[in-house]
C-alpha cells in the first residue's frame, strides 16, 4: 500500500478524512495524492472557457495549500491534481494512472447519508476502482488505532474473505485485534411459520457458523495475528455496528458482494446500514478486485 489517494472537493468536511490518510501513509510511507474534480457554473462576466480556468486554478490553489500543511506535518511528498471531471469519473481514472493502492475519502452529501450512497460519488467509486475503498461519515474523532482493534463482519462465503489479506496487511505490523464477527439473521416470516424444527435448523446454522469462524480464526492465527471471533444474532447492518461500538474497533473492514450485483449493492444493504451507523472508518473491498501489497 504505497500509493493514497484522497479526494477532496474544498469542504471541511470531505478534509475529515486527513488525519486517517496522514496516519495510515506514515504507518505504510506511502505516498499521498490529493484529487480534485471540479465544473465551471456560469460566472457572471466570464464566458465558458474563462469559467473553467477560473475554478481549475482556484482548485489548484486549495489543493496546494492542503498539500503544504501535510509536508509540514511530515508527509512527502504530497502530489496533487485537478481534473475537469466528474468525481467519480476523475477518481477512478486517477486511480489507473496514478498506480493508486487505496481511495480515503468522506462520504457527505446535502441529502443526508441515507441518500448519499445511492447513485453517489461514494457508491460509483467503490463500484468502478480495483482497490480499497475507505469510508468515514463525516466529521470523526478517530485516533490512530487509539484500541487497536478491527472488526471483520464475515457471513461464511468466499467472496466475504476477500478482505482478509487487506486485514492480514493492516493488522500484523500494528499487532492489532483482528475480531472476526458473523451475524445471523431471523428466518423469514414464511420460513418460521412452516418450518417445523426452527429449533433445529436456528442449531444447525449456529453450529456451523461457529465451525466457519473457529476456521477462519485458526488461519489468522497461523499467520501470527490475534485474533477473536464473535457469533451474533440480529439484524446484519445494525448488529455489526452495534458490535463494532461494543468492541470499541477502530475500524471496521468489509469485502462488497451481493446476489443481486453491485450496482444494487447499496441500496437498503448491509453496507449502507453499517456506514450509516457507524462512527469509525469502514473500508470496503470489491471482492473480485485486486489487493496491492
Amino acid at each position: 500500500m504505497k500509493r493514497i489517494l484522497v479526494p477532496l472537493d474544498g469542504s471541511p468536511l470531505s478534509e475529515s478524512i486527513l488525519p486517517i490518510a496522514e496516519e495510515w501513509a506514515k504507518d505504510e510511507e506511502a505516498e499521498v495524492s490529493l484529487l480534485r474534480a471540479v465544473h465551471a457554473h456560469r460566472v457572471p462576466g466570464l464566458d465558458d472557457v474563462n469559467a473553467q480556468v477560473r475554478v481549475v486554478e482556484d482548485g489548484e490553489a486549495y489543493l496546494k495549500e492542503v498539500a503544504e500543511r501535510l509536508e509540514r506535518r511530515g508527509l512527502k511528498p504530497v502530489h496533487w491534481a485537478v481534473w475537469y471531471d466528474e468525481p467519480a469519473k476523475a477518481i477512478a481514472l486517477a486511480v489507473t494512472r496514478y498506480a493508486i493502492d487505496l481511495v480515503a475519502m468522506a462520504t457527505h452529501g446535502r441529502g443526508g447519508l441515507s441518500r448519499l450512497l445511492l447513485g453517489s460519488v461514494a457508491e460509483a467509486v467503490v463500484r468502478s476502482v480495483q482497490v480499497p475503498v475507505l469510508l468515514l461519515r463525516g466529521q470523526s474523532a478517530w485516533k490512530a488505532w487509539a484500541n487497536g482493534k478491527m472488526l471483520v463482519p464475515l457471513d461464511g462465503l468466499q467472496t466475504a474473505e476477500a478482505i482478509l489479506p487487506i486485514v492480514e496487511r493492516l493488522a500484523g505490523p500494528r499487532d492489532l485485534m483482528v475480531s472476526l464477527l458473523e451475524v445471523i439473521e431471523p428466518l423469514p416470516s414464511a420460513v418460521r411459520a412452516e418450518s417445523t424444527q426452527l429449533d433445529d435448523l436456528i442449531t444447525l446454522r449456529r453450529e456451523e457458523a461457529q465451525g466457519y469462524l473457529a476456521k477462519v480464526a485458526d488461519a489468522l492465527k497461523a499467520k501470527g495475528l490475534r485474533v477473536e471471533w464473535t457469533l451474533a444474532f440480529g439484524h446484519a447492518a445494525e448488529t455489526i455496528a452495534d458490535i463494532a461500538a461494543e468492541k470499541r474497533a477502530d475500524l471496521i473492514a468489509m469485502a462488497t458482494h451481493g446476489r443481486t450485483g453491485l450496482e444494487r449493492l447499496f441500496l437498503g444493504s448491509v453496507a449502507e446500514g453499517v456506514l450509516r451507523r457507524a462512527s469509525i472508518p469502514v473500508l470496503l473491498f470489491k471482492a473480485n478486485a485486486r489487493v496491492n501489497q
